[in-house]
């Protein structure tokens, strides 16, 4: 009963209160330790800790918080902490207005345009994914079908769908319900991927105002070796196809996490996807005291983060120095991660910051 009470008061709780974490550790691939605290009732603390630190951080403090209070913590700017990462409901956006350098939100969304024809989907590839989708299933010998069965949908969700998951993200997995899976099942389709007839992965999607949503993927026991010979590209290959194919506009990526160095991120941007924000998003991911310095450079060297303007979405990229770097290298990586849907950069040095595009 006790149990039940608390997951039904928490919904509420979370809207006025956050747990607080302060840590410090040092920051992946330099010498320099960077004290953070997290303010946040998801696992986007945990996941960007994971990011940002060598090892996993020492906690200096743990607490709850009464979210308007750390306004004036925030106000107060203490040298005890380089740098706040807060997860808030977005009716506090008002609250902290002004106070922030950066806001996010925890994914973004990507969008594949499948409408036109099969060379003009393919001209906007990366170089790689065009020269590995030339004469495609002769190179890997790779094959796709569609199923409505509900028999191989279970199989899908016991057989793929979870192992992957589980073996993929470990502890931090969030998996889906059965339940909650099959209701898109019910109104959508599976569509596997099969080599010498057996089926090694697949993806589970549904049609919705003339977009495929590409909800969820699975490799066969979560076996990696899978995805080393194909599978996770022909699973997108065959759903571009499909899309192009039965004339649907867009192919739905779904969300990804709102880094420019993000794997998942980087893969949709390679298929040509173009990114957008997460309208159905009911937080927003605040940086506080991320006013340039060593340290904060470095930090998003290590996460360039995709963040939201005035003007639309933009990258915000560190570079480790100061600002007299030569503008050719910056423009190198700039272009790295130049993508459809980012309306320029700023690029965060230890002396400055500047925009460019």
């Amino acid at each position: 009963m006790a149990g039940f009470i608390k997951r039904q008061l928490y919904p509420v709780f979370s809207k006025f209160f956050s747990h607080a974490t302060l840590v410090e550790g040092r920051l992946k691939g330099t010498e320099l330790s960077l004290r953070c605290l997290f303010v946040d009732n998801s696992s986007f603390a945990g996941n960007l800790m994971a990011r940002m630190y060598e090892t996993p951080p020492v906690v200096l403090q743990r607490r709850r918080i009464w979210i308007p209070a750390l306004k004036k913590l925030i106000l107060a700017k203490t040298d005890n902490i380089d740098l706040c990462v807060a997860v808030l409901p977005t009716a506090y956006e008002s609250t902290f207005q002004g106070l922030y350098d950066y806001k996010c939100t925890e994914a973004v969304r990507q969008v594949i345009d499948t409408s036109g024809s099969w060379e003009d989907i393919k001209s906007g590839f990366s170089a790689t994914k065009r020269k590995k989708t030339n004469r495609f299933s002769e190179r890997y010998g790779l094959g796709s079908r569609v199923s409505e069965d509900l028999k191989e949908f279970d199989f899908f969700y016991h057989r793929m769908f979870v192992p992957h998951i589980k073996k993929r993200f470990g502890e931090l997995s969030v998996i889906d319900s059965y339940d909650d899976m099959k209701e898109f099942f019910l109104k959508g389709r599976l569509l596997f991927i099969t080599k010498d007839s057996e089926v090694v992965a697949g993806a589970l999607s549904h049609v919705e105002d003339g977009t495929l949503v590409f909800r969820r993927t699975g490799v066969l026991d979560g076996d990696e070796t899978h995805i080393e010979g194909g599978a996770q590209l022909a699973l997108y290959y065959f759903q571009i196809k499909y899309a192009n194919e039965h004339n649907l506009r867009a192919v739905d990526s779904m969300l990804s996490a709102p880094f420019l160095n993000d794997g998942v991120y980087k893969n949709k941007r390679e298929w040509g996807a173009t990114v957008l924000p997460d309208k159905e998003s009911c937080t927003w991911v605040y940086f506080f005291h991320a006013a340039p310095s060593e340290k904060i450079a470095h930090f998003f060297e290590i996460n360039p983060t995709i963040v939201h303007s005035d003007k639309g979405l933009k990258g915000v990229i560190g570079i480790s120095g100061a600002m007299d770097m030569p503008i050719g290298s910056i423009n190198d990586i700039i272009h790295r991660y130049q993508a459809r849907g980012i309306e320029g950069f700023t690029v965060v040095t230890s002396t400055g910051a500047v925009s460019a595009s």
